[in-house]
């Protein structure tokens, strides 16, 4: 063991690790000694403190600030995992001589993905990425047709917008017919709305060039006009997550082979508790799911009551059977487990579920740990 204390390799893991959440005491740590610059960079440009999103067109300080730190030191880029960035053009470019070797997970707001073709081709075509997070106000087919600069992502959160039927062409992304090369292990998708929006298929041809025929996990949130049953078979039957935040109909479970956990939003009012009551039902003693996740609103003041009770029932049906029942909020609620009691009374006297808090972020990443 060496005499210098500085040196001690259990010291330094515990300072960095304290320390990791505060990027100025960090800075500190760099100045210490040289032997704790390394680990200090690399514990600080790992996962860059939080870069605001929101703003798509003016860049935050923090953003700034960071991007500025790279650019001057373009060899810190070999510290960066993730990456989270705005519709932020000039702080973009600055990075270009920044050598990212490490970085497996972008953000990104993308206003127009068909202007922003070669601006963003550096960082999407580097081949360390694995994790995709596209918000973007452009079209879901050209947002699709878009990802072509990013050939080796496993894993998409894809937030777009309805097609019209006039936009399914768009010239500025032709691509030539091709295998698809890129092989998901996990899709999230969410469409929001417009003006007379097209029903949208999620075969391979729509989906080009993605390849979902290994596909793991699913989640769909807010479109009432995609299309379930135009899955291809080899995903249905690979498929051992599905995940709905927004349930608008009955899924039928039949073709997913694998599932093995399935989570359902349910959404105050219209028809939600129905259709998440026929679909828990339709869930046969050979399914071999594992995990039921009911995603319930923070208020619950809205729900049809009846329905609830129904649910409630096939909950506990569930769990007497072996199968691992969550209820799950988002926020951690005050008293929450009494409003639970309220609503589904049978397999709370029965203390058959688990009460959860998760982010919307967390929610994909979180249940496939649990595979």
């Amino acid at each position: 063991m060496s005499s210098n204390p500085l040196r001690i390799q259990e010291l330094l893991d515990l300072c960095i690790a304290f320390l990791s959440e505060s990027p100025a005491d960090l800075l500190s740590c760099s100045l210490v000694a040289r032997c704790w610059v390394n680990a200090a960079q690399s514990e600080r440009f790992r996962t860059p403190h939080p870069i605001s999103v929101r703003s798509r067109s003016e860049p935050d300080r923090v953003a700034r600030k960071f991007c500025n730190a790279l650019s001057k030191s373009p060899r810190l880029g070999h510290h960066v995992r993730e990456l989270s960035m705005g519709n932020w053009p000039t702080l973009i470019l600055n990075l270009d001589p920044v050598i990212f070797t490490h970085l497996h997970t972008l953000r990104f707001i993308i206003k127009n993905v068909s202007l922003s073709y070669d601006l963003y081709r550096p960082l999407l075509s580097l081949p360390t990425l694995r994790t995709l997070h596209l918000d973007t106000s452009s079209r879901f087919s050209a947002s699709v047709k878009f990802l072509a600069l990013c050939p080796t992502i496993r894993h998409l959160d894809l937030s777009c917008r309805e097609d019209y039927e006039e936009s399914q062409a768009d010239p500025a992304f032709s691509l030539s017919e091709k295998p698809a090369f890129i092989r998901l292990m996990s899709l999230q998708l969410a469409i929001s709305g417009g003006e007379d929006p097209m029903q949208h298929n999620i075969n391979q041809a729509a989906l080009y060039p993605l390849d979902i025929s290994e596909l793991k996990a699913l989640s769909i949130w807010g479109s009432s006009m995609i299309r379930w049953d135009s899955l291809p078979q080899a995903a249905q039957e690979s498929i051992r997550i599905v995940d709905s935040n927004f349930w608008l109909g009955k899924l039928d479970l039949s073709p997913f082979k694998s599932l093995t956990v399935l989570r359902l939003g349910m959404i105050q009012g219209g028809s939600a508790e129905s259709d998440v009551r026929c679909t828990l039902a339709s869930i046969s003693p050979s399914n071999p799911i594992q995990i039921v996740v009911l995603g319930l609103s923070n208020g619950l003041l809205r729900y049809n009551k009846e329905e609830c009770a129904q649910i409630d029932r096939i909950l506990l049906s569930l769990a007497s059977g072996g199968v691992r029942v969550e209820l799950e909020f988002h926020l951690e609620t005050r008293g929450a487990e009494e409003k639970v009691r309220d609503w589904f009374p049978t397999i709370t006297v029965e203390n058959k579920f688990h009460l959860v808090y998760r982010s919307y972020g967390m929610r994909i990443r979180e249940l496939l740990s649990s595979l």
